[in-house]
């Protein structure tokens, strides 16, 4: 079977289609520049030959009135009829040189003949003596043969006018036929257009008719669709590729489907081993699914089957946060705090749980999340154990350390007798007790706010001098560790509404991270800005920072730095230098800060190093009046 391709086809038709249209234009050219020749020949002929005709009738004539004016004894008589005699002759000559061969027989040469038999009869007449015998003559001989002369030339004239009438006739006709030919031929390309149109249409549209419904059935899943075509143009290969692609996708949709069905039944044996309580969450709050656990906490709680979210009536849970990441497509741990857990009550038993919202991908949005309640019931027992140690050990060291404190400010009184190395052993011990007991305060401190008894002792704080003094306490270590100091502290710093004595705690555990993690030859900058949203100077907040040059702190863990017994250096970082610490430092600074309304977060500036740690707090109007009030009067 011949093969001709898509182009070849396309090809063929249009060079037809071509051929046929310059086949027509081209015998309508013809046809009417043949017409037009005939037409303009005929039309210049007629014209010819009535000029040179009517000037042989003038000319004839004139040549008489000169053999009359001769008949007549005239003097110039004889010289006008030469003249006239030869403008006759010269007209004779033009009427042989536009007439054709058949005219010039038939009716120039008999003209001729005429005028060569008048001028002889004329001639014969001039000699007679009498003017009225000679007129008589004339009359007689001469002047009927010129009037058969001046006849013929009418004669020849009248022909070529229906000549020409008849030239038009048959230019009319031409054009009949003319337009007859081109309708023919129109109607011929325009059948043949039409014919080659369906050929295509039938060869190549209705396929691919046929092979979009195929597309439209493989869309809606139906894998069995095939395209019975078998031609051997581009057309049958595409068919072909579709029938192999309708194949391979049903065969892909039955292992897919196998294979979908395996990991679902392995995805719900891993969820129902799981010993957290997992919930399918929609985009909406609707509840998709739960494994046994979840189920199983609902009825601890005494739940029916919740349907959504707002219908998981569990103690402790932050049903506005676990919908706030729903809607943003994030992964929240909505609390670390083991404190504030969800709490239930099973099998006689108070357990903890700890929400976790895990952000669900998906090829579209919306998007769901999968809601985890985690069993932190032991984990928050060994918390509360830790903390209780903690504030027992606090309370119990307190009394010992001021016996010891007391002890050695009286050795170092009465030290003045003693050699200095005694005096310095003094000292020493003296710091290590003062150091030891600012620890004991932050386990107590520590305690206070986890059981919400620790209250602030608000007073006008001027930041300016606190800050001097805490980076005038720490220049001395710093230059014992090769670390310069910079301060940036601006001028216009109002007061504060603050405890001074926890907000230079804050300070003080801002500036000693910063010297455990700065290397020798680094440096350490407190900066210090009022920032004001409106004009009025006494309403804003001041910003506090402390940035090193030490090895920066991860953009993952800058939040957990703030957490309790929180260490960088339990991260396995094998690149961070090693140093003490129990953990709790950050910790206390955020909830210090917190207490008094302000802020306290982590962040390295574009193109910074280090570890940059922001303190923002608030100044209100009647710190400013509080000022005024403590102001001596003049």
């Amino acid at each position: 079977m011949l093969r001709i391709s898509l182009r070849q086809r396309f090809g063929i038709a249009a060079v037809l289609l071509v051929c046929t249209t310059v086949m027509a234009s081209m015998w309508t050219f013809v046809a009417l520049s043949r017409l037009s020749g005939v037409v303009t020949d005929t039309v210049r002929d007629s014209e010819a030959v009535t000029a040179v005709t009517s000037k042989l009738s003038g000319a004839l004539e004139r040549e008489d009135d000169a053999v009359l004016l001769v008949l007549a004894g005239e003097a110039q008589g004889r010289a006008e009829l030469a003249r006239e005699r030869t403008v006759v002759d010269r007209a004779v000559g033009d009427l042989f040189d536009v007439l054709g061969p058949v005219d010039e027989q038939e009716l120039a040469t008999p003209l001729k003949t005429a005028l060569e038999e008048y001028r002889q009869a004329a001639d014969a007449v001039i000699p007679v003596a009498s003017a009225e015998e000679a007129l008589g003559q004339y009359h007689e001989r001469a002047n009927p043969l010129l009037r058969r002369a001046v006849n013929l030339t009418t004669v020849i004239r009248d022909r070529h006018f229906t000549l020409a009438r008849q030239a038009v006739t048959t230019a009319r006709d031409e054009a009949a036929s003319s337009r007859r030919a081109v309708l023919f031929t129109t109607v011929v390309a325009l059948a043949f257009a039409v014919l080659v149109s369906w050929h295509l249409t039938n060869r190549i549209v209705t396929p691919l008719r046929r092979l979009t419904r195929g597309a439209d059935a493989i869309r809606r899943g139906e894998f069995d669709e095939r395209i019975d075509l078998r031609s051997g143009d581009e057309l049958g290969e595409l068919a072909a590729a579709f029938n192999d692609m309708a194949t391979d996708l049903a065969e892909f949709r039955r292992t897919n489907v196998r294979e979908m069905i395996e990991a679902k039944q392995a995805l719900e044996a891993t969820l129902e081993a799981l010993p957290d309580a997992v919930l399918l969450l929609a985009p909406d709050g609707r509840i998709l699914s739960m494994n046994r656990m979840a189920q199983a906490t609902c009825r601890a709680a005494h739940l029916a089957t919740p349907a959504t979210l707002h219908e998981l009536h569990l103690e402790g849970l932050d049903h506005a946060t676990i919908l706030e990441a729903l809607r943003t497509a994030s992964e929240v741990g909505l609390n670390t705090d083991l404190t504030r857990t969800v709490q239930i009550e099973r099998q006689g038993r108070r357990h903890r749980l700890l929400p976790r919202v895990v952000h669900m991908p998906t090829t579209g949005a919306p998007h769901g999340a999968i809601l985890l309640l985690s069993d932190v019931t032991e984990l928050a027992r060994v918390d509360e154990m830790r903390s209780e140690l903690v504030a027992v050990a606090s309370h119990e060291l307190q009394t010992p350390l001021t016996t010891l404190r007391m002890t050695l400010l009286m050795l170092q009184e009465a030290a003045a007798a003693l050699p200095a190395r005694e005096q310095e052993l003094i000292a020493t011990s003296l710091m290590g007790v003062e150091q030891l007991n600012e620890t004991v305060h932050e386990f107590l401190d520590l305690t206070r706010i986890e059981a919400g008894e620790l209250r602030l002792a608000l007073e006008p704080v001027q930041l300016t001098r606190l800050l001097a003094e805490v980076v005038g306490s720490a220049e001395a270590q710093a230059a014992g560790l090769g670390v310069s100091m910079e301060r940036a502290v601006a001028s216009n710093l109002p007061p504060l509404a603050a405890d001074r004595p926890r907000l230079r705690i804050v300070f003080d555990n801002l500036l000693s991270n910063a010297l455990k993690y700065t290397p020798r030859g680094g440096a350490i900058r407190v900066e210090a800005t009022f920032e004001r949203p409106s004009g009025d100077a006494r309403v804003g907040q001041v910003a506090i920072s402390v940035h090193d040059t030490g090895p920066g702190i991860p953009r993952e863990y800058r939040e957990r730095v703030f957490e309790k017994f929180f260490r960088l250096e339990h991260q396995h970082l094998d690149d961070r230098r090693t140093a003490r610490g129990a953990g709790i430092g950050l910790y206390m600074c955020r909830q210090i800060v917190e207490l008094h309304g302000g802020r306290i977060r982590c962040t390295t500036g574009d193109g910074e190093i280090g570890t940059r740690i922001t303190v923002q707090l608030p100044v209100r109007q009647r710190v400013f009046e509080a000022a005024d009030a403590l102001a001596p009067s003049a």
